[in-house]
Protein backbone atom coordinates (compact mmCIF):
# COMPACT_ATOMS: atom_id res chain seq x y z
CA UNK A 1 0.00 0.00 0.00
CA UNK A 2 1.35 3.34 -0.90
CA UNK A 3 2.44 5.12 2.34
CA UNK A 4 0.27 8.66 2.33
CA UNK A 5 -1.41 8.86 5.69
CA UNK A 6 0.10 10.68 9.11
CA UNK A 7 -0.72 9.07 12.28
CA UNK A 8 1.28 11.57 15.12
CA UNK A 9 -0.40 10.21 18.10
CA UNK A 10 0.44 6.25 18.72
CA UNK A 11 1.37 4.79 22.29
CA UNK A 12 3.68 1.68 22.45
CA UNK A 13 3.88 -0.79 25.23
CA UNK A 14 6.81 1.46 27.03
CA UNK A 15 3.62 3.45 28.38
CA UNK A 16 0.10 2.26 28.24
CA UNK A 17 -0.43 0.51 24.51
CA UNK A 18 0.21 -3.16 23.78
CA UNK A 19 2.12 -3.00 21.30
CA UNK A 20 6.11 -2.73 20.90
CA UNK A 21 7.53 -0.39 18.63
CA UNK A 22 8.51 -2.80 16.18
CA UNK A 23 5.11 -4.32 15.82
CA UNK A 24 3.36 -0.13 15.51
CA UNK A 25 5.96 0.16 13.27
CA UNK A 26 4.41 -2.89 10.86
CA UNK A 27 1.32 -1.74 11.51
CA UNK A 28 1.93 1.52 10.26
CA UNK A 29 3.60 -0.16 7.21
CA UNK A 30 0.41 -2.41 6.33
CA UNK A 31 -1.63 0.78 7.09
CA UNK A 32 -0.16 2.53 4.61
CA UNK A 33 1.44 5.16 7.45
CA UNK A 34 4.04 7.35 6.04
CA UNK A 35 4.53 10.15 8.43
CA UNK A 36 4.01 9.15 12.18
CA UNK A 37 4.76 9.57 15.65
CA UNK A 38 5.67 7.82 18.84
CA UNK A 39 4.08 9.83 21.72
CA UNK A 40 3.87 7.44 25.09
CA UNK A 41 2.78 8.93 28.16
CA UNK A 42 5.81 11.21 29.72
CA UNK A 43 8.09 8.56 28.09
CA UNK A 44 10.67 8.30 25.97
CA UNK A 45 12.12 5.11 26.15
CA UNK A 46 10.84 2.89 23.17
CA UNK A 47 12.11 6.36 20.71
CA UNK A 48 14.85 4.78 19.42
CA UNK A 49 13.72 1.67 18.53
CA UNK A 50 10.89 3.05 17.09
CA UNK A 51 12.90 5.49 15.07
CA UNK A 52 15.07 2.69 13.66
CA UNK A 53 12.41 0.18 12.82
CA UNK A 54 10.62 3.10 10.53
CA UNK A 55 13.81 3.81 8.60
CA UNK A 56 13.47 -0.07 7.75
CA UNK A 57 9.89 0.48 6.09
CA UNK A 58 11.00 4.35 4.97
CA UNK A 59 8.70 5.47 7.40
CA UNK A 60 8.91 9.09 8.41
CA UNK A 61 9.24 9.74 12.12
CA UNK A 62 8.94 12.83 14.19
CA UNK A 63 10.70 12.82 17.59
CA UNK A 64 7.41 12.98 19.76
CA UNK A 65 5.62 12.84 23.61
CA UNK A 66 2.70 12.99 25.06
CA UNK A 67 3.01 15.38 28.52
CA UNK A 68 0.39 15.73 31.05
CA UNK A 69 -0.11 19.20 32.43
CA UNK A 70 -2.75 20.89 34.76
CA UNK A 71 -4.86 23.55 33.91
CA UNK A 72 -7.14 24.43 37.41
CA UNK A 73 -8.17 21.10 38.18
CA UNK A 74 -8.28 19.80 34.59
CA UNK A 75 -5.24 17.32 33.22
CA UNK A 76 -4.34 18.36 29.47
CA UNK A 77 -2.33 16.28 27.27
CA UNK A 78 0.39 18.51 25.68
CA UNK A 79 1.89 16.81 22.53
CA UNK A 80 5.55 18.04 22.27
CA UNK A 81 6.94 17.45 18.69
CA UNK A 82 10.32 18.23 17.14
CA UNK A 83 12.60 18.86 20.22
CA UNK A 84 16.32 17.39 20.78
CA UNK A 85 15.92 14.15 22.45
CA UNK A 86 19.42 14.81 24.05
CA UNK A 87 18.48 18.00 25.60
CA UNK A 88 19.36 16.21 29.24
CA UNK A 89 17.26 19.40 31.51
CA UNK A 90 13.82 17.94 28.92
CA UNK A 91 14.38 14.30 29.52
CA UNK A 92 15.07 14.79 33.43
CA UNK A 93 11.59 16.74 33.04
CA UNK A 94 9.83 13.99 31.47
CA UNK A 95 11.71 11.74 34.09
CA UNK A 96 9.71 13.93 36.69
CA UNK A 97 6.77 14.09 34.77
CA UNK A 98 6.66 10.31 34.83
CA UNK A 99 7.98 9.98 38.22
CA UNK A 100 4.42 12.23 39.41
CA UNK A 101 1.97 10.26 36.95
CA UNK A 102 3.20 6.72 38.67
CA UNK A 103 2.95 8.12 41.98
CA UNK A 104 -0.97 8.21 42.25
CA UNK A 105 -0.23 4.55 41.93
CA UNK A 106 1.76 4.31 44.83
CA UNK A 107 -0.21 6.32 46.48
CA UNK A 108 -3.43 4.81 45.64
CA UNK A 109 -2.28 1.44 46.89
CA UNK A 110 -1.10 2.90 50.09
CA UNK A 111 -4.12 3.76 50.83
CA UNK A 112 -6.41 1.00 49.32
CA UNK A 113 -4.39 -1.60 51.73
CA UNK A 114 -6.13 -0.23 54.97
CA UNK A 115 -9.85 -1.64 53.20
CA UNK A 116 -8.01 -4.61 51.67
CA UNK A 117 -5.19 -6.54 53.56
CA UNK A 118 -3.95 -8.20 50.54
CA UNK A 119 -2.81 -5.35 48.92
CA UNK A 120 0.92 -4.07 50.68
CA UNK A 121 3.03 -1.06 48.89
CA UNK A 122 5.61 -3.57 49.34
CA UNK A 123 4.01 -6.42 47.01
CA UNK A 124 2.94 -3.48 45.08
CA UNK A 125 6.53 -2.10 44.44
CA UNK A 126 7.68 -5.64 43.70
CA UNK A 127 5.15 -6.85 41.58
CA UNK A 128 5.51 -7.30 37.61
CA UNK A 129 3.26 -7.66 34.44
CA UNK A 130 3.07 -8.18 30.63
CA UNK A 131 3.71 -4.97 29.06
CA UNK A 132 2.16 -6.72 25.55
CA UNK A 133 -1.36 -6.44 27.61
CA UNK A 134 -1.54 -2.71 27.90
CA UNK A 135 -2.88 -0.25 30.93
CA UNK A 136 -0.47 0.29 33.94
CA UNK A 137 0.80 -1.47 36.87
CA UNK A 138 -1.62 -0.85 39.45
CA UNK A 139 -4.68 -1.74 37.11
CA UNK A 140 -3.13 -4.96 36.65
CA UNK A 141 -2.24 -5.72 39.99
CA UNK A 142 -5.97 -4.77 41.39
CA UNK A 143 -6.63 -8.02 38.56
CA UNK A 144 -4.15 -10.13 39.83
CA UNK A 145 -5.52 -8.99 43.32
CA UNK A 146 -9.20 -10.23 42.50
CA UNK A 147 -10.32 -6.71 43.09
CA UNK A 148 -11.58 -6.49 39.22
CA UNK A 149 -11.96 -9.00 36.56
CA UNK A 150 -11.10 -6.59 34.01
CA UNK A 151 -7.98 -3.39 33.46
CA UNK A 152 -9.85 -0.48 32.77
CA UNK A 153 -12.41 -1.27 35.73
CA UNK A 154 -9.36 -0.74 38.06
CA UNK A 155 -9.26 2.86 37.00
CA UNK A 156 -12.83 3.41 39.29
CA UNK A 157 -10.63 3.38 42.45
CA UNK A 158 -8.17 6.45 41.41
CA UNK A 159 -11.60 8.68 42.48
CA UNK A 160 -13.15 6.60 44.57
CA UNK A 161 -9.84 7.09 47.03
CA UNK A 162 -9.70 10.54 46.16
CA UNK A 163 -5.91 10.07 43.92
CA UNK A 164 -7.39 12.56 40.71
CA UNK A 165 -4.97 14.04 38.52
CA UNK A 166 -5.37 17.56 40.27
CA UNK A 167 -3.41 15.83 43.31
CA UNK A 168 -0.29 15.36 40.97
CA UNK A 169 1.68 17.92 41.26
CA UNK A 170 1.56 18.00 37.33
CA UNK A 171 3.10 21.46 35.44
CA UNK A 172 0.97 23.92 34.27
CA UNK A 173 -0.22 24.35 30.40
CA UNK A 174 2.26 27.05 29.99
CA UNK A 175 5.38 26.02 31.32
CA UNK A 176 5.20 23.17 29.53
CA UNK A 177 4.87 25.26 26.48
CA UNK A 178 7.97 27.23 27.57
CA UNK A 179 9.90 23.48 28.40
CA UNK A 180 8.98 22.35 24.90
CA UNK A 181 10.06 25.54 22.85
CA UNK A 182 12.95 26.28 24.91
CA UNK A 183 14.33 22.68 23.23
CA UNK A 184 13.41 23.31 20.02
CA UNK A 185 9.92 21.51 20.23
CA UNK A 186 6.73 22.76 19.50
CA UNK A 187 3.84 21.77 21.74
CA UNK A 188 -0.02 20.58 20.94
CA UNK A 189 -3.22 20.27 22.24
CA UNK A 190 -3.66 16.56 22.23
CA UNK A 191 -7.70 15.47 21.80
CA UNK A 192 -9.81 18.68 23.10
CA UNK A 193 -12.87 17.10 22.49
CA UNK A 194 -12.08 14.58 24.96
CA UNK A 195 -11.10 17.37 27.59
CA UNK A 196 -13.51 20.25 27.09
CA UNK A 197 -17.07 19.90 27.17
CA UNK A 198 -18.50 20.82 23.48
CA UNK A 199 -22.28 20.94 24.07
CA UNK A 200 -22.08 24.16 23.50
CA UNK A 201 -19.77 24.94 20.46
CA UNK A 202 -19.16 28.55 21.14
CA UNK A 203 -18.10 27.82 24.76
CA UNK A 204 -16.12 25.16 23.34
CA UNK A 205 -14.98 27.73 20.83
CA UNK A 206 -13.79 30.55 23.88
CA UNK A 207 -12.20 27.76 26.16
CA UNK A 208 -9.97 26.64 23.12
CA UNK A 209 -8.91 30.17 22.22
CA UNK A 210 -8.15 30.70 25.85
CA UNK A 211 -6.39 27.44 26.47
CA UNK A 212 -4.07 27.66 22.91
CA UNK A 213 -2.92 31.43 24.25
CA UNK A 214 -1.33 29.78 27.59
CA UNK A 215 1.79 29.86 24.97
CA UNK A 216 0.83 26.32 22.47
CA UNK A 217 1.72 25.92 18.72
CA UNK A 218 -0.91 24.31 17.54
CA UNK A 219 -3.54 21.57 18.03
CA UNK A 220 -4.72 17.54 17.23
CA UNK A 221 -7.43 18.75 15.02
CA UNK A 222 -8.14 15.13 13.82
CA UNK A 223 -9.31 12.68 16.58
CA UNK A 224 -11.55 9.35 16.18
CA UNK A 225 -13.76 10.41 19.27
CA UNK A 226 -14.13 14.34 17.20
CA UNK A 227 -17.57 15.25 16.42
CA UNK A 228 -17.50 17.05 12.85
CA UNK A 229 -18.75 20.27 15.33
CA UNK A 230 -15.38 19.79 17.23
CA UNK A 231 -13.09 19.22 14.13
CA UNK A 232 -14.42 22.15 12.36
CA UNK A 233 -13.90 24.54 15.26
CA UNK A 234 -10.53 22.85 15.92
CA UNK A 235 -9.17 23.95 11.99
CA UNK A 236 -11.01 27.10 12.19
CA UNK A 237 -8.91 28.17 15.51
CA UNK A 238 -5.76 26.83 13.83
CA UNK A 239 -6.41 28.98 10.70
CA UNK A 240 -6.87 31.91 12.01
CA UNK A 241 -3.81 32.03 14.43
CA UNK A 242 -1.40 30.31 12.10
CA UNK A 243 -1.17 27.28 14.24
CA UNK A 244 0.12 23.32 13.48
CA UNK A 245 -2.99 20.95 12.61
CA UNK A 246 -1.94 17.75 13.53
CA UNK A 247 -3.98 14.19 13.61
CA UNK A 248 -3.45 11.64 15.45
CA UNK A 249 -5.56 7.77 16.27
CA UNK A 250 -4.08 7.54 19.39
CA UNK A 251 -3.55 3.98 18.95
CA UNK A 252 -3.23 2.21 22.64
CA UNK A 253 -3.27 -1.58 21.12
CA UNK A 254 -5.32 -4.49 22.79
CA UNK A 255 -6.10 -1.48 25.46
CA UNK A 256 -7.95 1.11 23.06
CA UNK A 257 -10.28 0.97 20.59
CA UNK A 258 -8.24 2.52 17.41
CA UNK A 259 -5.63 1.55 14.95
CA UNK A 260 -2.85 3.14 13.09
CA UNK A 261 -3.93 5.22 10.84
CA UNK A 262 -7.09 4.13 10.87
CA UNK A 263 -8.40 7.85 10.40
CA UNK A 264 -6.96 8.06 7.02
CA UNK A 265 -5.62 11.58 6.96
CA UNK A 266 -3.43 12.91 4.24
CA UNK A 267 -0.81 15.37 4.85
CA UNK A 268 -2.46 17.99 2.71
CA UNK A 269 -4.94 18.31 5.53
CA UNK A 270 -2.00 19.05 7.79
CA UNK A 271 0.11 22.36 8.94
CA UNK A 272 3.47 21.01 10.30
CA UNK A 273 5.97 23.98 8.98
CA UNK A 274 9.52 22.57 10.25
CA UNK A 275 8.26 19.44 11.36
CA UNK A 276 8.04 18.18 8.15
CA UNK A 277 12.19 19.37 7.88
CA UNK A 278 13.14 17.18 10.32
Amino acid sequence: MEKVFADLHVHSYFSDGSLSPKELVKAAHENGVGLIALADHNMLEGSQEFKEECSKYDIRCIPAVEIDSLDGDTNFHILAYGFDEHSCEFIDFIKHTRFLLDELSVKLVELMQRDYTDLSISDFMDYTYNRQLGGWKALHYFVDKGLTSSLKDGIKFYEQFGLTYDKSGYSTISAIAYRIKKVGGMSVLAHPGELIDSTDIESFRNEMLRIVSLGLDGIECYYPTHSDAVTKVCLEICSQNNLLITAGSDCHGVFGKTNVGEMKITLDKLELKELLAL
